[in-house]
């Protein structure tokens, strides 16, 4: 079977200027069903092209420092003490998770919550600059659905290229670096993505195939 599910993630978008214009900062697919990576949102704007060009419809935020330069008048909300996030995602009818991360995993009862969101995709996770928390689930993520991928590949190709503190001295990262390590495949996660990306084809398929049989029956007078 073909794995469409399975999506490379090593190029991103690059947006250091933080523009509203365009997607955030290494934003990029992740592997599940209309999945992504990103650094910050910067503003109520660009949260709503995400929406509606990229079919967004659950948020992930990793990072509470991601929330301290957003500021939006409209929702009278600022910084880490009003975040407006938020605001915007409940104003756009988008699910908001905020699993704030440090230098540490995410206990095993958020993990588990953020694996189903994964699974049921139109998910963007991130946090400050896309590339050290955000790179921590990511690879742990594809750890988790994708067999024959080893902690080598998921570091180098799933955290490390998107920059950050991975190769740093100091190692600040030891600690996500291990929860990847720690990570074990699971054969039914991956299981349950195959069968509800299957069943998104199938049910796109009868949406465009329903309205096309009615033409053709009323066509030859069977209706």
């Amino acid at each position: 079977m073909s794995k469409k599910y399975i999506v490379s993630s090593t190029e991103f978008v690059r947006n250091p200027s933080l523009s509203e214009e365009i997607e955030p900062d290494r934003f990029a697919p992740m592997t599940g069903r209309n999945n992504y990576r990103s650094a910050n949102i910067v503003s109520y704007n660009q949260l709503k092209m995400l929406k509606k060009r990229y079919g967004i419809k659950r948020v992930v935020n990793l990072a509470l420092d991601s929330v301290d330069f957003q500021a939006d008048p409209n929702f009278n909300c600022a910084g880490r003490k009003v975040p407006c996030e938020p605001f915007w995602a409940e104003s756009l009818g988008l699910e908001y998770y905020p699993f704030y991360l440090t230098k540490y995993a995410p206990s095993q009862e958020r993990w588990e919550i953020m694996k189903d969101l994964l699974a049921q995709g139109d998910t963007l996770i991130h946090c400050t600059h896309g590339v050290d928390r955000t790179g921590a689930i990511a690879g742990a993520w594809r750890k988790t659905v994708e067999p024959n991928l080893s902690d080598r590949d998921i570091l180098e190709n799933y955290t490390y290229k998107f920059g950050g503190a991975w190769r740093s001295v100091e190692d600040g990262n030891r600690h996500l670096r291990r929860f990847i390590q720690d990570v074990q495949y699971d054969p039914n996660q991956e299981l349950a993505i195959r069968k509800k990306i299957e069943w998104w084809v199938f049910a796109s398929i009868g949406v465009v195939s329903i309205p096309l049989m009615l033409i053709l029956l009323k066509k030859n007078k069977i209706i």
